[in-house]
């Protein structure tokens, strides 16, 4: 819905002014007028008319954010939203049944689409209002990663739309058109590459953690797989009988279940190294590590550190751990590290950076090809840059290096 414009042009002392109160001040001010592209104000020698457009176009570039929240016909942003957010819930589901991570993301990324234009009609929307999205990413802070995710998530929800003959094919066209930004061209900032803990961190945590899931992290840095595979994994899963040995990753750990017609599978090899660790863990059942026998380790290192006698009937009696899950989650899981690390005095660290430091260490001394097959990555090689960046430039020396030394 347009606002009508107010106020008025008048010349004074040879220029052209406007006289006008936008929506949300609070008092009338005076505006120079300027012509498009220009820096100076523009002269009365210069036709009325030429002013009475300035004012036109000034009126209009400041009142686009108090347009938006009138009221409209037709479907809204906000109601366009909501139908999305029930579409993700029910699009993407894990075999469990619960919403994936997926729908959650989906649904925050379009957040500020809707904060901006939630009373306005999909409709009504230009290519402009779409670039004044991408502003306000921009202005919010986040990295240009998540501004360009952001972006995407936005059209593809108007991609969606337009199957569910949403809105028309003319207005999906206009509101896709914005570009990405690009790197060093915008005034977002840039993520950092996430990069490997050494060893030395892990060491220093790991000696703040209770056996168990020391063993857990010790596991993870000689495997790489995700965290969410890592919590997953059971004795029933892992084939024993062959060397190395092989965890079939279960669908609901499998982050790439849904690819292609019959999914795509998800193994991870286990060396000798892990393998030793995970003998270890053989007597307890199904699940190799879990919280509660991590937390009954507490337990027990808290009771043999006591200074004062225990009393009564609790003198004989083990320590009870409290009711906990049978297996990690990744949250809890990382929490853990994190926690162990603080103790520890070293910076705290993510699960997720373990993956990085063993792929990155198989692509040093085995190449590209063995560092996609150990992370699981079939889709090229550029995820694979992602999880072992410290690796690309020892391994374009390596292959540099015989042609410069033979013709340098």
């Amino acid at each position: 819905m347009k606002l009508k414009q107010t106020g008025s042009v008048f010349e004074n002392h040879g220029l052209w002014y406007y006289y006008v109160q936008l929506p949300g001040e609070a008092k009338r001010r005076n505006v120079p007028l300027r012509a498009p592209g220009a820096k100076h104000t523009l002269r009365t020698d210069r036709p009325r008319k030429m002013a009475e457009d300035a004012a036109a176009r000034y009126w209009e570039e400041h009142t686009r954010q108090f347009r938006r929240h009138e009221p409209a016909a037709g479907a809204t942003v906000a109601e366009l939203c909501a139908m999305w957010d029930a579409h993700c819930k029910e699009c993407y589901k894990g075999p469990d049944g619960l919403p994936t991570s997926s729908a959650i993301n989906y649904v925050i990324d379009v957040r500020m689409f809707r904060e901006l234009y939630g009373n306005a009609a999909v409709a009504e929307l230009t290519h402009a209002d779409m670039l004044q999205l991408r502003d306000a990413l921009v202005r919010s802070g986040v990295s240009r990663h998540t501004v360009n995710r952001r972006l995407w998530c936005v059209k593809h929800m108007l991609d969606w739309a337009l199957d569910e003959a949403l809105i028309p094919a003319s207005v999906k066209a206009e509101l896709t058109q914005v570009r990405n930004v690009a790197r060093g061209r915008t005034a977002a900032p840039e993520r950092p590459p996430v990069r490997p803990i050494d060893d030395a961190t892990i060491s220093a945590t790991l000696a703040r953690m209770m056996p168990n899931t020391a063993d857990m992290v010790r596991v993870h840095r000689l495997t790489g797989m995700r965290p969410c595979e890592l919590c997953a994994m059971r004795w029933s899963l892992i084939d024993t009988s062959r060397t190395p040995w092989v965890y079939r990753v279960p669908p609901e750990a499998n982050k790439n279940d849904w690819r292609g017609g019959l999914g795509q599978p998800r193994v991870v090899c286990i060396g000798p190294k892990a393998r030793a660790i995970l003998e270890r863990h053989k007597d307890g059942g199904d699940v190799p590590f879990s919280p509660v026998r991590a937390f009954g380790e507490y337990l027990a290192g808290r009771r043999a550190a006591r200074a004062t006698p225990i009393y009564g009937k609790r003198k004989d009696a083990p320590p009870v751990p409290r009711a906990l899950g049978d297996r990690w989650t990744t949250d809890a899981y990382t929490k853990t590290i994190r926690a162990a690390a603080e103790k520890a005095g070293v910076p705290p660290w993510g699960a997720n950076r373990l993956r990085h430091t063993f792929g990155t260490d198989v692509r040093r001394n085995f190449g590209l090809d063995a560092a996609r097959a150990v992370l699981g990555h079939t889709g090229g090689g550029c995820i694979t840059d992602v999880y072992t960046y410290d690796a690309i430039a020892d391994e374009m020396v390596r292959k540099a290096a015989p042609a410069v030394e033979a013709l340098g």
